[in-house]
């Protein structure tokens, strides 16, 4: 009895803390979820592709993934300043970062082209075997993922700009609520391709 109180206690709470959020955040978050069904159902058809033969997968695992990984993991560090030069009201600071942010995701972007090209030149090409073709499907919808949240950086960056040369603007921009949820929608949307993208590079580590 006292652990049906408990749980039902929870669910209560985890409902009061959902009807706090903006309704953007929880679609948001919904996004995310159905985002990471759609990664788990494609991983496992290329599990399940995979040919019985391992010599499909006896070649160098491709050293630019290992790299775009290595920008991610920091680019994951470079997102965590923008909310606080916000919150601080750093403008300067705020674009600083976001610059930073957004320079490092092209650069992610830019290895996983020249990833997808050292596949190719293993005869790994999207239109032969199956499991060849997952990959790039798997690394390509997480690319499309990363564009789109960087798209939103993008916009941030640009406002935030704009906003610097109002001295009324800025003073409006600093305190707006609906502001600090757009930049703790990118700081979660933003973690959240992360987290996708390191489980994706482990098990394709793995697999090689």
């Amino acid at each position: 009895m006292k652990k049906e109180k408990e749980g039902l206690n929870l669910r209560k709470e985890a409902f009061r803390k959902m009807e706090q959020m903006h309704p953007h955040e929880v679609l948001v978050y919904i996004s995310m979820i159905g985002s990471a069904v759609i990664f788990f159902f494609t991983i496992l058809a290329f599990t399940v592709s995979k040919p019985v033969e391992v010599d499909f997968f006896k070649f160098e695992f491709p050293k630019s993934f290992i790299v775009s990984t290595v920008v991610l993991l920091v680019s994951n560090y470079s997102v965590t300043k923008i909310m606080p030069h916000y919150l601080s009201d750093d403008i300067e600071g705020l674009k600083k970062w976001m610059g930073i942010t957004f320079l490092l995701g092209l650069i992610f972007a830019c290895f996983q082209i020249i990833g997808w090209k050292e596949l190719q030149a293993h005869n790994i090409l999207f239109t032969g075997e199956r499991s060849g073709a997952y990959l790039y499907v798997i690394s390509g919808l997480h690319v499309i993922h990363m564009a789109g949240v960087m798209g939103f950086l993008l916009y941030l960056l640009l406002e935030s700009h704009k906003v610097s040369k109002d001295v009324v603007k800025h003073l409006l921009y600093s305190t707006s609520p609906y502001q600090k949820v757009k930049f703790k929608i990118l700081s979660n949307c933003w973690h959240f391709v992360d987290a996708v993208w390191v489980a994706i590079f482990f098990y394709f580590l793995f697999s090689f």
